[in-house]
């Protein structure tokens, strides 16, 4: 596999694998912006851990397959997901799934009346390809630019029965949308996009509104959770702690179906312990469920 260093003034990062978004995604996270990179070479999966001596790397992370999946659990570290799944329990009132002293959905309807945000729901082929064309894109490909991951949303509505949109308006234009997907006893939210691509209409709550209608259109449809979809497992991070905010909890039990990476850490590094004791972080616990890390995990 590929394998890359990437060094800043206080941290080096191994990273092997494939895939230049999670390369960048990780790079960032550990060594902040200022870094540089540079590609190593190829080797095999079972020559990484060395480069903890060979480098004097602090931390490695390495893409993994089901076939060297146990392979990299005995070799200390962490296996992390690429995405955790988050919920919300909406068997109950709003007043309590909204309490203000839990969860940041006040600041959410605060900007929902402000701004006269009102919900629409929308099915059939022709607002699939309004959601495409003029929300999902735009919205991905300006929030990440070159390292946007441009999906086949069509294989979601094949995947799936039904799929369908929850619209938000803004004095009577619909300035973002989510697709749902009902399954078993949970409503999904699978992608989102914002008219555009705009983000001021972010700014004025469209997506908090997203998720604060799409619990009550869960609630409607009787279902016991509301599915926020897919988050990075680092506690510190900005879409996992938004999500946490508004109440939101992990799934627990994993699947061997998910993309997982190898997090190896040098446990004589000061800077990557200080790193982890910054960034706590969901991995893959013994029991193949979703464990939260504690400084304990390391030795």
């Amino acid at each position: 596999m590929p394998v890359y260093l990437c060094k800043s003034e206080s941290m080096s990062l191994i990273y092997a694998g494939y895939s230049p978004i999670k390369r960048n995604y990780y790079a960032r996270l550990i060594l902040n912006s200022n870094y540089d990179r540079s590609f190593l070479g190829w080797y095999w999966f079972s020559k990484l851990p060395a480069f903890f001596k060979s480098h004097n790397i602090d931390v490695i992370v390495s893409e993994i397959s089901s076939n060297t999946f146990k392979w990299f659990q005995i070799r200390g570290g962490f296996i992390l997901p690429v995405w955790t799944t988050t919920r919300i329990n909406v068997e109950r009132p709003m007043s309590e799934i909204c309490k203000s002293n839990v969860t940041d959905f006040p600041n959410v309807t605060r900007r929902i009346r402000k701004y006269n945000l009102t919900p629409e729901i929308l099915s059939g082929k022709e607002n699939f390809n309004l959601f495409i064309e003029k929300y999902y894109l735009p919205y991905i490909t300006r929030r990440h630019g070159d390292e946007a991951f441009i999906e086949d949303i069509s294989k979601i509505s094949k995947t799936f029965n039904s799929p369908f949109f929850l619209a938000i308006k803004e004095n009577g234009i619909i300035i973002a949308m989510s697709m749902l997907v009902k399954s078993g006893d949970s409503l999904h939210f699978k992608r989102l996009g914002l008219l555009e691509g705009n983000d001021e209409y972010r700014l004025h709550g469209a997506i908090g509104a997203l998720y604060y209608f799409g619990i009550i259109e869960a609630q409607k449809m009787k279902c016991r959770y509301f599915d926020l979809g897919g988050t990075r497992p680092f506690l510190t991070d900005g879409l996992t702690k938004y999500k946490l905010g508004l109440g939101a909890e992990f799934v627990q039990n994993l699947s061997p179906l998910k993309e997982y990476v190898w997090f190896g850490v040098n446990g004589n590094s000061a800077a990557a312990s200080d790193f982890l004791s910054a960034n706590p972080f969901m991995f893959v616990g013994k029991d193949f469920t979703l464990t939260r890390y504690t400084a304990d995990d390391l030795n």
